[in-house]
């Protein structure tokens, strides 16, 4: 059963956004299902949203959803948009 989505940062999602349209290759730090911390360097090529959740899909067509991501180009996830 997957977990309820917790909104992200309103801002961060800008920064994610921001990140999307430099097409900037950089690290991407999250969990995945089975609660391993996942480090990749890769681009993002997307961010959108999908049953009530939002995800950033990665080049190579990997989705995750944005309360997995801990971190994406040295900048930390901050959990909760106000």
């Amino acid at each position: 059963m997957e977990k309820k989505y917790h909104p992200i940062d309103c801002n961060y999602y800008d920064e994610l956004v921001l990140l999307v349209m430099q097409k900037k290759i950089c690290e991407i730090v999250y969990r995945n299902e089975a609660d391993e911390q996942i480090t990749e360097q890769t681009m993002i090529k997307d961010v959108f949203t999908k049953e009530k959740a939002e995800y950033i899909e990665l080049l190579d067509g990997k989705l995750i959803r944005l309360d997995y991501l801990i971190s994406a180009d040295g900048k930390e996830n901050i959990l909760s948009c106000s």
